[in-house]
């Protein structure tokens, strides 16, 4: 191979590098492909959760309404000599809804929005939504069905009515006409014959943006349909009941049971996918010929530089570091140089700088092992770190014969303040909450958050005698209550530029207390304990503190 010329051997090391280099773009278009599928996937996942936001926010909304009627005293009466005129109001100020009623526990319409035709009463007891909610009374959305009263398609949104003893007395319920279903979602780049829409869990369709076969309100006779049940939560191909064979995105939809599906043509998920494959391609034969062109006039020009270049890296193959290529012959031939020169350079500074990354990348992974035991509003523990404590504190209770309490805290009336103010007001009380539980322990005791405005406070090392050591978690758990009992003062922001206000909120908690020592109880059931303890005190009214047992 000596003797063979310079133009020879770079010919030969292109045909060389050819079938690696087609098996390479074989490679990398195949993995484009996929990306361009993997693309599409993602955005038609995307827009089914959109799907469930939009909806969902109908939904949720709908049932705020149906609590807050059926918390007025008329509508508690379930009385049709006494109807609340507010139903009126109701479905005036929201004309999407196609009426709002209620009704007694045996199926009988007392009182409607919609006047009752022919003034006679109505009766939804063999409505399925009606059997369901007899069965389990809770806030509920039914299947799609002709409404008694106003003989249009739409789907039942209920929930119970309760009495001053909070007995269940009869249901309140929304029919919510379909069309209000729609998701308005930015469905302006999805393919033509593109389909999505809702699946109720036992087949029956609920809304589709086009239904140009009629199949809401029954369960469709096709192979997608019953994927799309079957499924819930993922993707696949199926046919479809219009014959097109679609890509389908199925997302559950939560508390109502629906399944969102977003379906295009299949041809039209892999069309983008090829198109961009053969342009990759085209780009590679390309490139490669280019490559046999360069290879060949390059031949004419690096005899001599690549010589020198070629000694330049044996010498520093062979140990000589400081070895650096001449910067002479032609002008690519000494660009090459140069660059081996700033390679070498750059080895050095990159060598530096990925140790550096390396002590960052450390760091940054202590940092999220902390933050898997911290809550991330108040940076209390979470239950995790809490549960790890607690062994700790049950194994030095054995080493020590001493008693801990472990005190299960729920703030009253935080809920309404939620409701009324929104979340961010109602984050601020429970950071504050959150110091104000810290100022009330020793710093080896623990304060946790376990979830929503619920904490867990442990103390350790109390005492061997079992009376007092209760006595002084009394102490602790009432001096936490004066705590919390002390007025709020919350920053509320106010929409639209407005300057913030300040809000004072009084509120109390109630707290449940469990003793133990050694390891005489599981974790689980301790924590259970206290829970059941602070319900005890919930149940008493609140704003009070109770042993377990007591």
């Amino acid at each position: 191979m000596r003797s063979t010329s310079i133009r020879t051997q770079l010919l030969l090391l292109v045909l060389a590098m050819s079938v690696p280099l087609c098996a390479l773009v074989a490679a990398g278009i195949y993995l484009d492909m996929q990306a361009t599928i993997a693309h599409t996937k993602s955005s038609l996942r995307t827009l089914a959760y959109t799907m469930i936001r939009n909806t969902g926010a109908t939904v949720a909304s709908a049932h705020n309404s149906l609590h807050r009627l059926a918390a007025r005293p008329l509508v508690k009466l379930v009385d049709g000599e006494h109807c609340d005129p507010a139903l009126q109001d109701f479905l005036t100020m929201n004309p999407a809804y196609a009426n709002v009623a209620y009704a007694r526990l045996d199926g009988e319409v007392v009182c409607s929005a919609v006047p009752l035709p022919n003034g006679r009463g109505r009766n939804i007891a063999a409505t399925p939504w009606f059997q369901a909610f007899l069965r389990e009374p809770r806030a509920l959305v039914g299947l799609p069905h002709r409404g008694l009263i106003t003989g249009k398609w739409v789907s039942v949104i209920g929930a119970p009515i309760r009495n001053e003893q909070q007995e269940v007395v009869g249901a309140i319920y929304l029919p919510l006409d379909l069309s209000v279903l729609d998701p308005h979602i930015p469905d302006a780049g999805l393919p033509p014959d593109s389909r999505y829409g809702f699946f109720a869990a036992d087949g029956t369709m609920i809304w589709r943006n086009l239904d140009p076969e009629g199949v809401i309100g029954s369960k469709p006779n096709a192979e997608a349909a019953r994927r799309i049940v079957a499924v819930r939560d993922g993707e696949f191909e199926s046919l479809a009941i219009d014959g097109v064979v679609r890509y389908f995105s199925v997302v559950p939809m939560p508390d109502t049971g629906w399944i969102a599906f977003v379906g295009v043509p299949a041809s039209a998920v892999y069309l983008a996918a090829k198109q961009r494959a053969m342009l990759s391609m085209l780009a590679a034969l390309t490139v490669m010929g280019l490559l046999a062109v360069l290879a060949a006039w390059l031949a004419h020009r690096i005899i001599r530089p690549i010589t020198q270049l070629e000694q330049a890296a044996r010498r520093v193959h062979d140990g000589d570091f400081g070895a650096r290529a001449a910067s002479a012959g032609p002008g690519e031939i000494a660009r090459v140089a140069q660059a081996f020169n700033g390679m070498a350079d750059h080895i050095q500074a990159s060598t530096r700088q990925l140790e550096a990354e390396v002590a960052e990348r450390r760091e940054m992974e202590e940092q999220v092992r902390q933050m898997a035991f911290r809550d991330a509003l108040t940076q209390l523990p979470n239950r995790r770190l809490l549960h790890d404590r607690l062994s700790q504190a049950m194994a030095a209770s054995k080493r020590s014969a001493c008693y801990g309490a472990v005190m299960y805290l729920d703030l009253d009336h935080f809920k309404p303040l939620n409701d009324r103010y929104g979340h961010a007001v109602g984050d601020l009380l429970l950071v504050d909450a959150a110091r104000r539980l810290l100022a009330c322990v020793r710093e080896v005791d623990t304060v946790a958050r376990i979830g929503g405005d619920e904490f867990v406070v442990m103390v350790g090392e109390l005492g061997e005698e079992a009376t007092a050591s209760a006595a002084q978690a009394e102490a602790i758990a009432q001096k936490i209550r004066h705590a919390l009992a002390e007025p709020f003062r919350l920053r509320e922001q106010r929409e639209e530029g407005g300057a913030p206000s300040m809000l004072e909120h009084v509120g109390s908690v109630s707290i449940g207390v469990v003793m133990f020592r050694d390891h005489e109880i599981q974790q689980d059931e301790l924590i259970k304990q206290a829970d059941a303890a602070m319900y005890q005190a919930k149940a008493a009214g609140g704003n009070r503190v109770c042993f377990f047992g007591a």
